[in-house]
């Protein structure tokens, strides 16, 4: 018996969940176009849809647009049933907003991450998480779930990060315990570009794809996947940490025990000014003076400069053999450019598209710019978040 009613309850769960997620994506829906929409029978819809109405997750009104004679439900989501945080640590300028179910942000406020300490980050996510909940005169009770999108190898079972990037030195940290006693709501952990990753395939330039992978170059390089639907994070939370992708880059074979540079040292803002500078000290031509700097390469490139669009190509280059092997692999629908190196304009992302087609010709993969820009990380932490709370009110 218990097994019939744990298939009985994960099938109600999944037909409602599909039925938030249609009203939610058409704004609004009847009963009838909802059986029709996801080829349920009008019994079963009706069925879940009263438990949604009793929740309180969705709300019926009169459709005005019917005509004479007796006019029909039509459901809508209760977008301000409950909020969601979704804190974006991608960088050290961290964002921290609150959405409503929709979702839609409806206030965010950011912050400059100055000292690197484990206390002083989490005083300044809950006073900054207060000050959201207080400007919009929101009780704590209200939060459903805070989504934490953080570099690192991220335990979500565990709540246990370890941490990466410009947070690497605080080691192994827990993010859960510490805000689920202060707000008493879910915390949700995700590895940055896995919120980058599912924030375009919600909202962005990959909508719709079940097999897609966001690409970042940056600080340093990361892989967001998502196979057949679902995020691959890997048996040790480790997929898509690229950084030490070997590149061959003498054409031959490597020999026995010889160490070969890693994609890192070919595609990362301190290889690329690292080379620029060290060009310009060598008294090639380059309009930029003085030390070089993201920033300016960024400008020089877009100015045309030969010096810095010759090193951008050569990021480009080595990023373009990293995507065309994993195409050969994975056979993707969308690969997702992101990261600070889009910025530097169709000098890195037009050589990576080029490249690609030549080392892997005919390839029927979308190659595209990131369609959220810095949003995806914060997006995605959205999604992620949403996801969870309809998948937990529901079991309830």
């Amino acid at each position: 018996m218990s097994k019939v009613s744990a298939k009985q309850q994960n099938v109600r769960i999944t037909n409602q969940n599909l039925i938030i997620d249609t009203i939610r994506r058409h704004d609004n829906a009847t009963r009838s176009e909802l059986s029709k929409l996801l080829k349920l029978s009008v019994p079963s819809v009706c069925t879940n849809v009263d438990q949604l109405v009793e929740f309180g997750i969705v709300r019926e009104t009169e459709d005005d647009s019917t005509g004479v004679g007796r006019k029909a439900s039509r459901l809508r989501l209760n977008t301000r049933y409950g909020y969601i945080i979704s804190i974006d640590l991608s960088n050290p300028c961290i964002t921290v907003a609150l959405s409503d179910l929709k979702p839609e942000v409806i206030s965010e406020v950011k912050f400059d991450l100055e000292q690197f300490e484990t206390e002083q980050l989490f005083g300044l996510l809950q006073e900054k998480i207060d000050e959201l909940l207080s400007i919009n005169e929101l009780d704590a009770s209200r939060l459903l779930v805070i989504s934490i999108s953080v570099p690192g190898r991220v335990n979500n079972e565990a709540g246990i990060v370890q941490c990466g990037s410009y947070l690497q030195e605080l080691g192994y940290v827990d993010f859960r315990t510490p805000l689920e006693e202060k707000f008493g709501a879910k915390v949700q952990l995700q590895k940055d570009i896995n919120a980058a990753v599912i924030g375009e395939i919600s909202f962005g330039a990959a909508q719709g794809k079940d097999n897609a992978v966001f690409v970042s170059a940056d600080v340093g390089v990361g892989l967001g996947i998502v196979l057949n639907g679902k995020l691959h994070s890997g048996s040790s939370h480790a997929a898509g940490e690229i950084e030490g992708y070997v590149m061959n880059t003498s054409g031959s074979a490597p020999e026995a025990g010889g160490e070969k540079p890693r994609l890192q040292q070919w595609t990362s803002v301190k290889a690329l000014v690292d080379a620029v500078q060290a060009d310009i000290e060598a008294g090639i031509p380059c309009s930029i003076n003085g030390k070089a700097d993201f920033n300016t390469i960024i400008q020089a490139t877009q100015a045309g400069d030969e010096l810095c669009i010759k090193h951008v190509r050569q990021a480009a280059r080595a990023i373009a053999v990293f995507v065309a092997n994993m195409l050969y692999l994975l056979d993707l629908e969308t690969v997702v450019l992101g990261g600070g190196f889009v910025t530097l304009g169709p000098e890195y992302t037009d050589t990576v598209r080029a490249e690609v087609q030549r080392l892997r010709p005919g390839t029927t993969a979308n190659i595209v710019n990131t369609g959220l820009k810095t949003k995806a990380v914060l997006l995605g932490g959205l999604s992620i978040g949403l996801e969870n709370i309809f998948r937990d009110l529901l079991k309830e």
